[in-house]
């Protein structure tokens, strides 16, 4: 009889340290998966700051001392470019399962980002033109253009906070811990050199 209980009790004690070491190891995976994530949302952040932070100052100082466009036209395509190629990356992050709808909305303040700058090449373009009653039109673009990528940078450091404050207990869920991505977004198109000077339908 004794030989039994024993044996109950030795059971049940493998049965518990099977349960914590299965526990133990789902937390481990959500912690890795949960840093690696972290980390590329603040690199996502970094380098979105890199180009617009800058490219707004500029746009704000091209709007209210009439600079020449030409000189801003290529910081303006390249923060077309990389906003579209940080969007791109963004769909390809592996996303812990309870932080798609945040990956979702990276995806979307980028996309975001994306089109303001079209929005401020436009008024780029109408300002360079030098034609009489183009100058509102050119204004409000560049204005627009600017508003909508501080906007964006803003919505994206938010996010980035709010993800780097993130511990793994915060996207505990049932089940193990599972990845996923949003790469069946439809992405953002930047214009290419065939596109033309049409009439710009702001898209924000």
């Amino acid at each position: 009889m004794p030989t039994i209980v024993w044996l109950l009790v030795l059971f049940v004690l493998v049965m518990l340290a099977a349960v914590v070491l299965r526990r133990m190891s789902a937390l481990v995976a959500r912690t890795r998966d949960l840093e690696r994530y972290q980390k590329a949302v603040a690199s996502l952040d970094l380098r979105s700051a890199a180009f617009v932070d800058p490219l707004v100052r500029e746009l704000d100082e091209a709007r209210r001392n009439s600079a020449n466009p030409g000189a801003l036209r290529d910081a303006v395509n390249a923060a077309q470019a990389s906003m579209a190629e940080l969007a791109a990356e963004a769909r390809g992050l592996a996303t812990p399962a309870p932080l798609v709808s945040t990956t979702v909305s990276l995806v979307a303040e980028l996309d975001r980002a994306a089109r303001a700058a079209d929005m401020a090449e436009h008024g780029l373009n109408a300002l360079a033109t030098g034609t009489r009653g183009r100058d509102l039109e050119a204004q409000t673009s560049l204005k627009r253009g600017a508003l909508n990528l501080r906007h964006a940078r803003e919505a994206i450091a938010r996010l980035a906070r709010d993800v780097a404050a993130l511990r793994p207990v915060d996207i505990a869920a049932g089940g193990a811990p599972t990845t996923t991505t949003v790469a069946g977004l439809a992405p953002y198109q930047v214009p290419g050199a065939d596109d033309g000077d049409g009439g710009f339908e702001p898209r924000m």
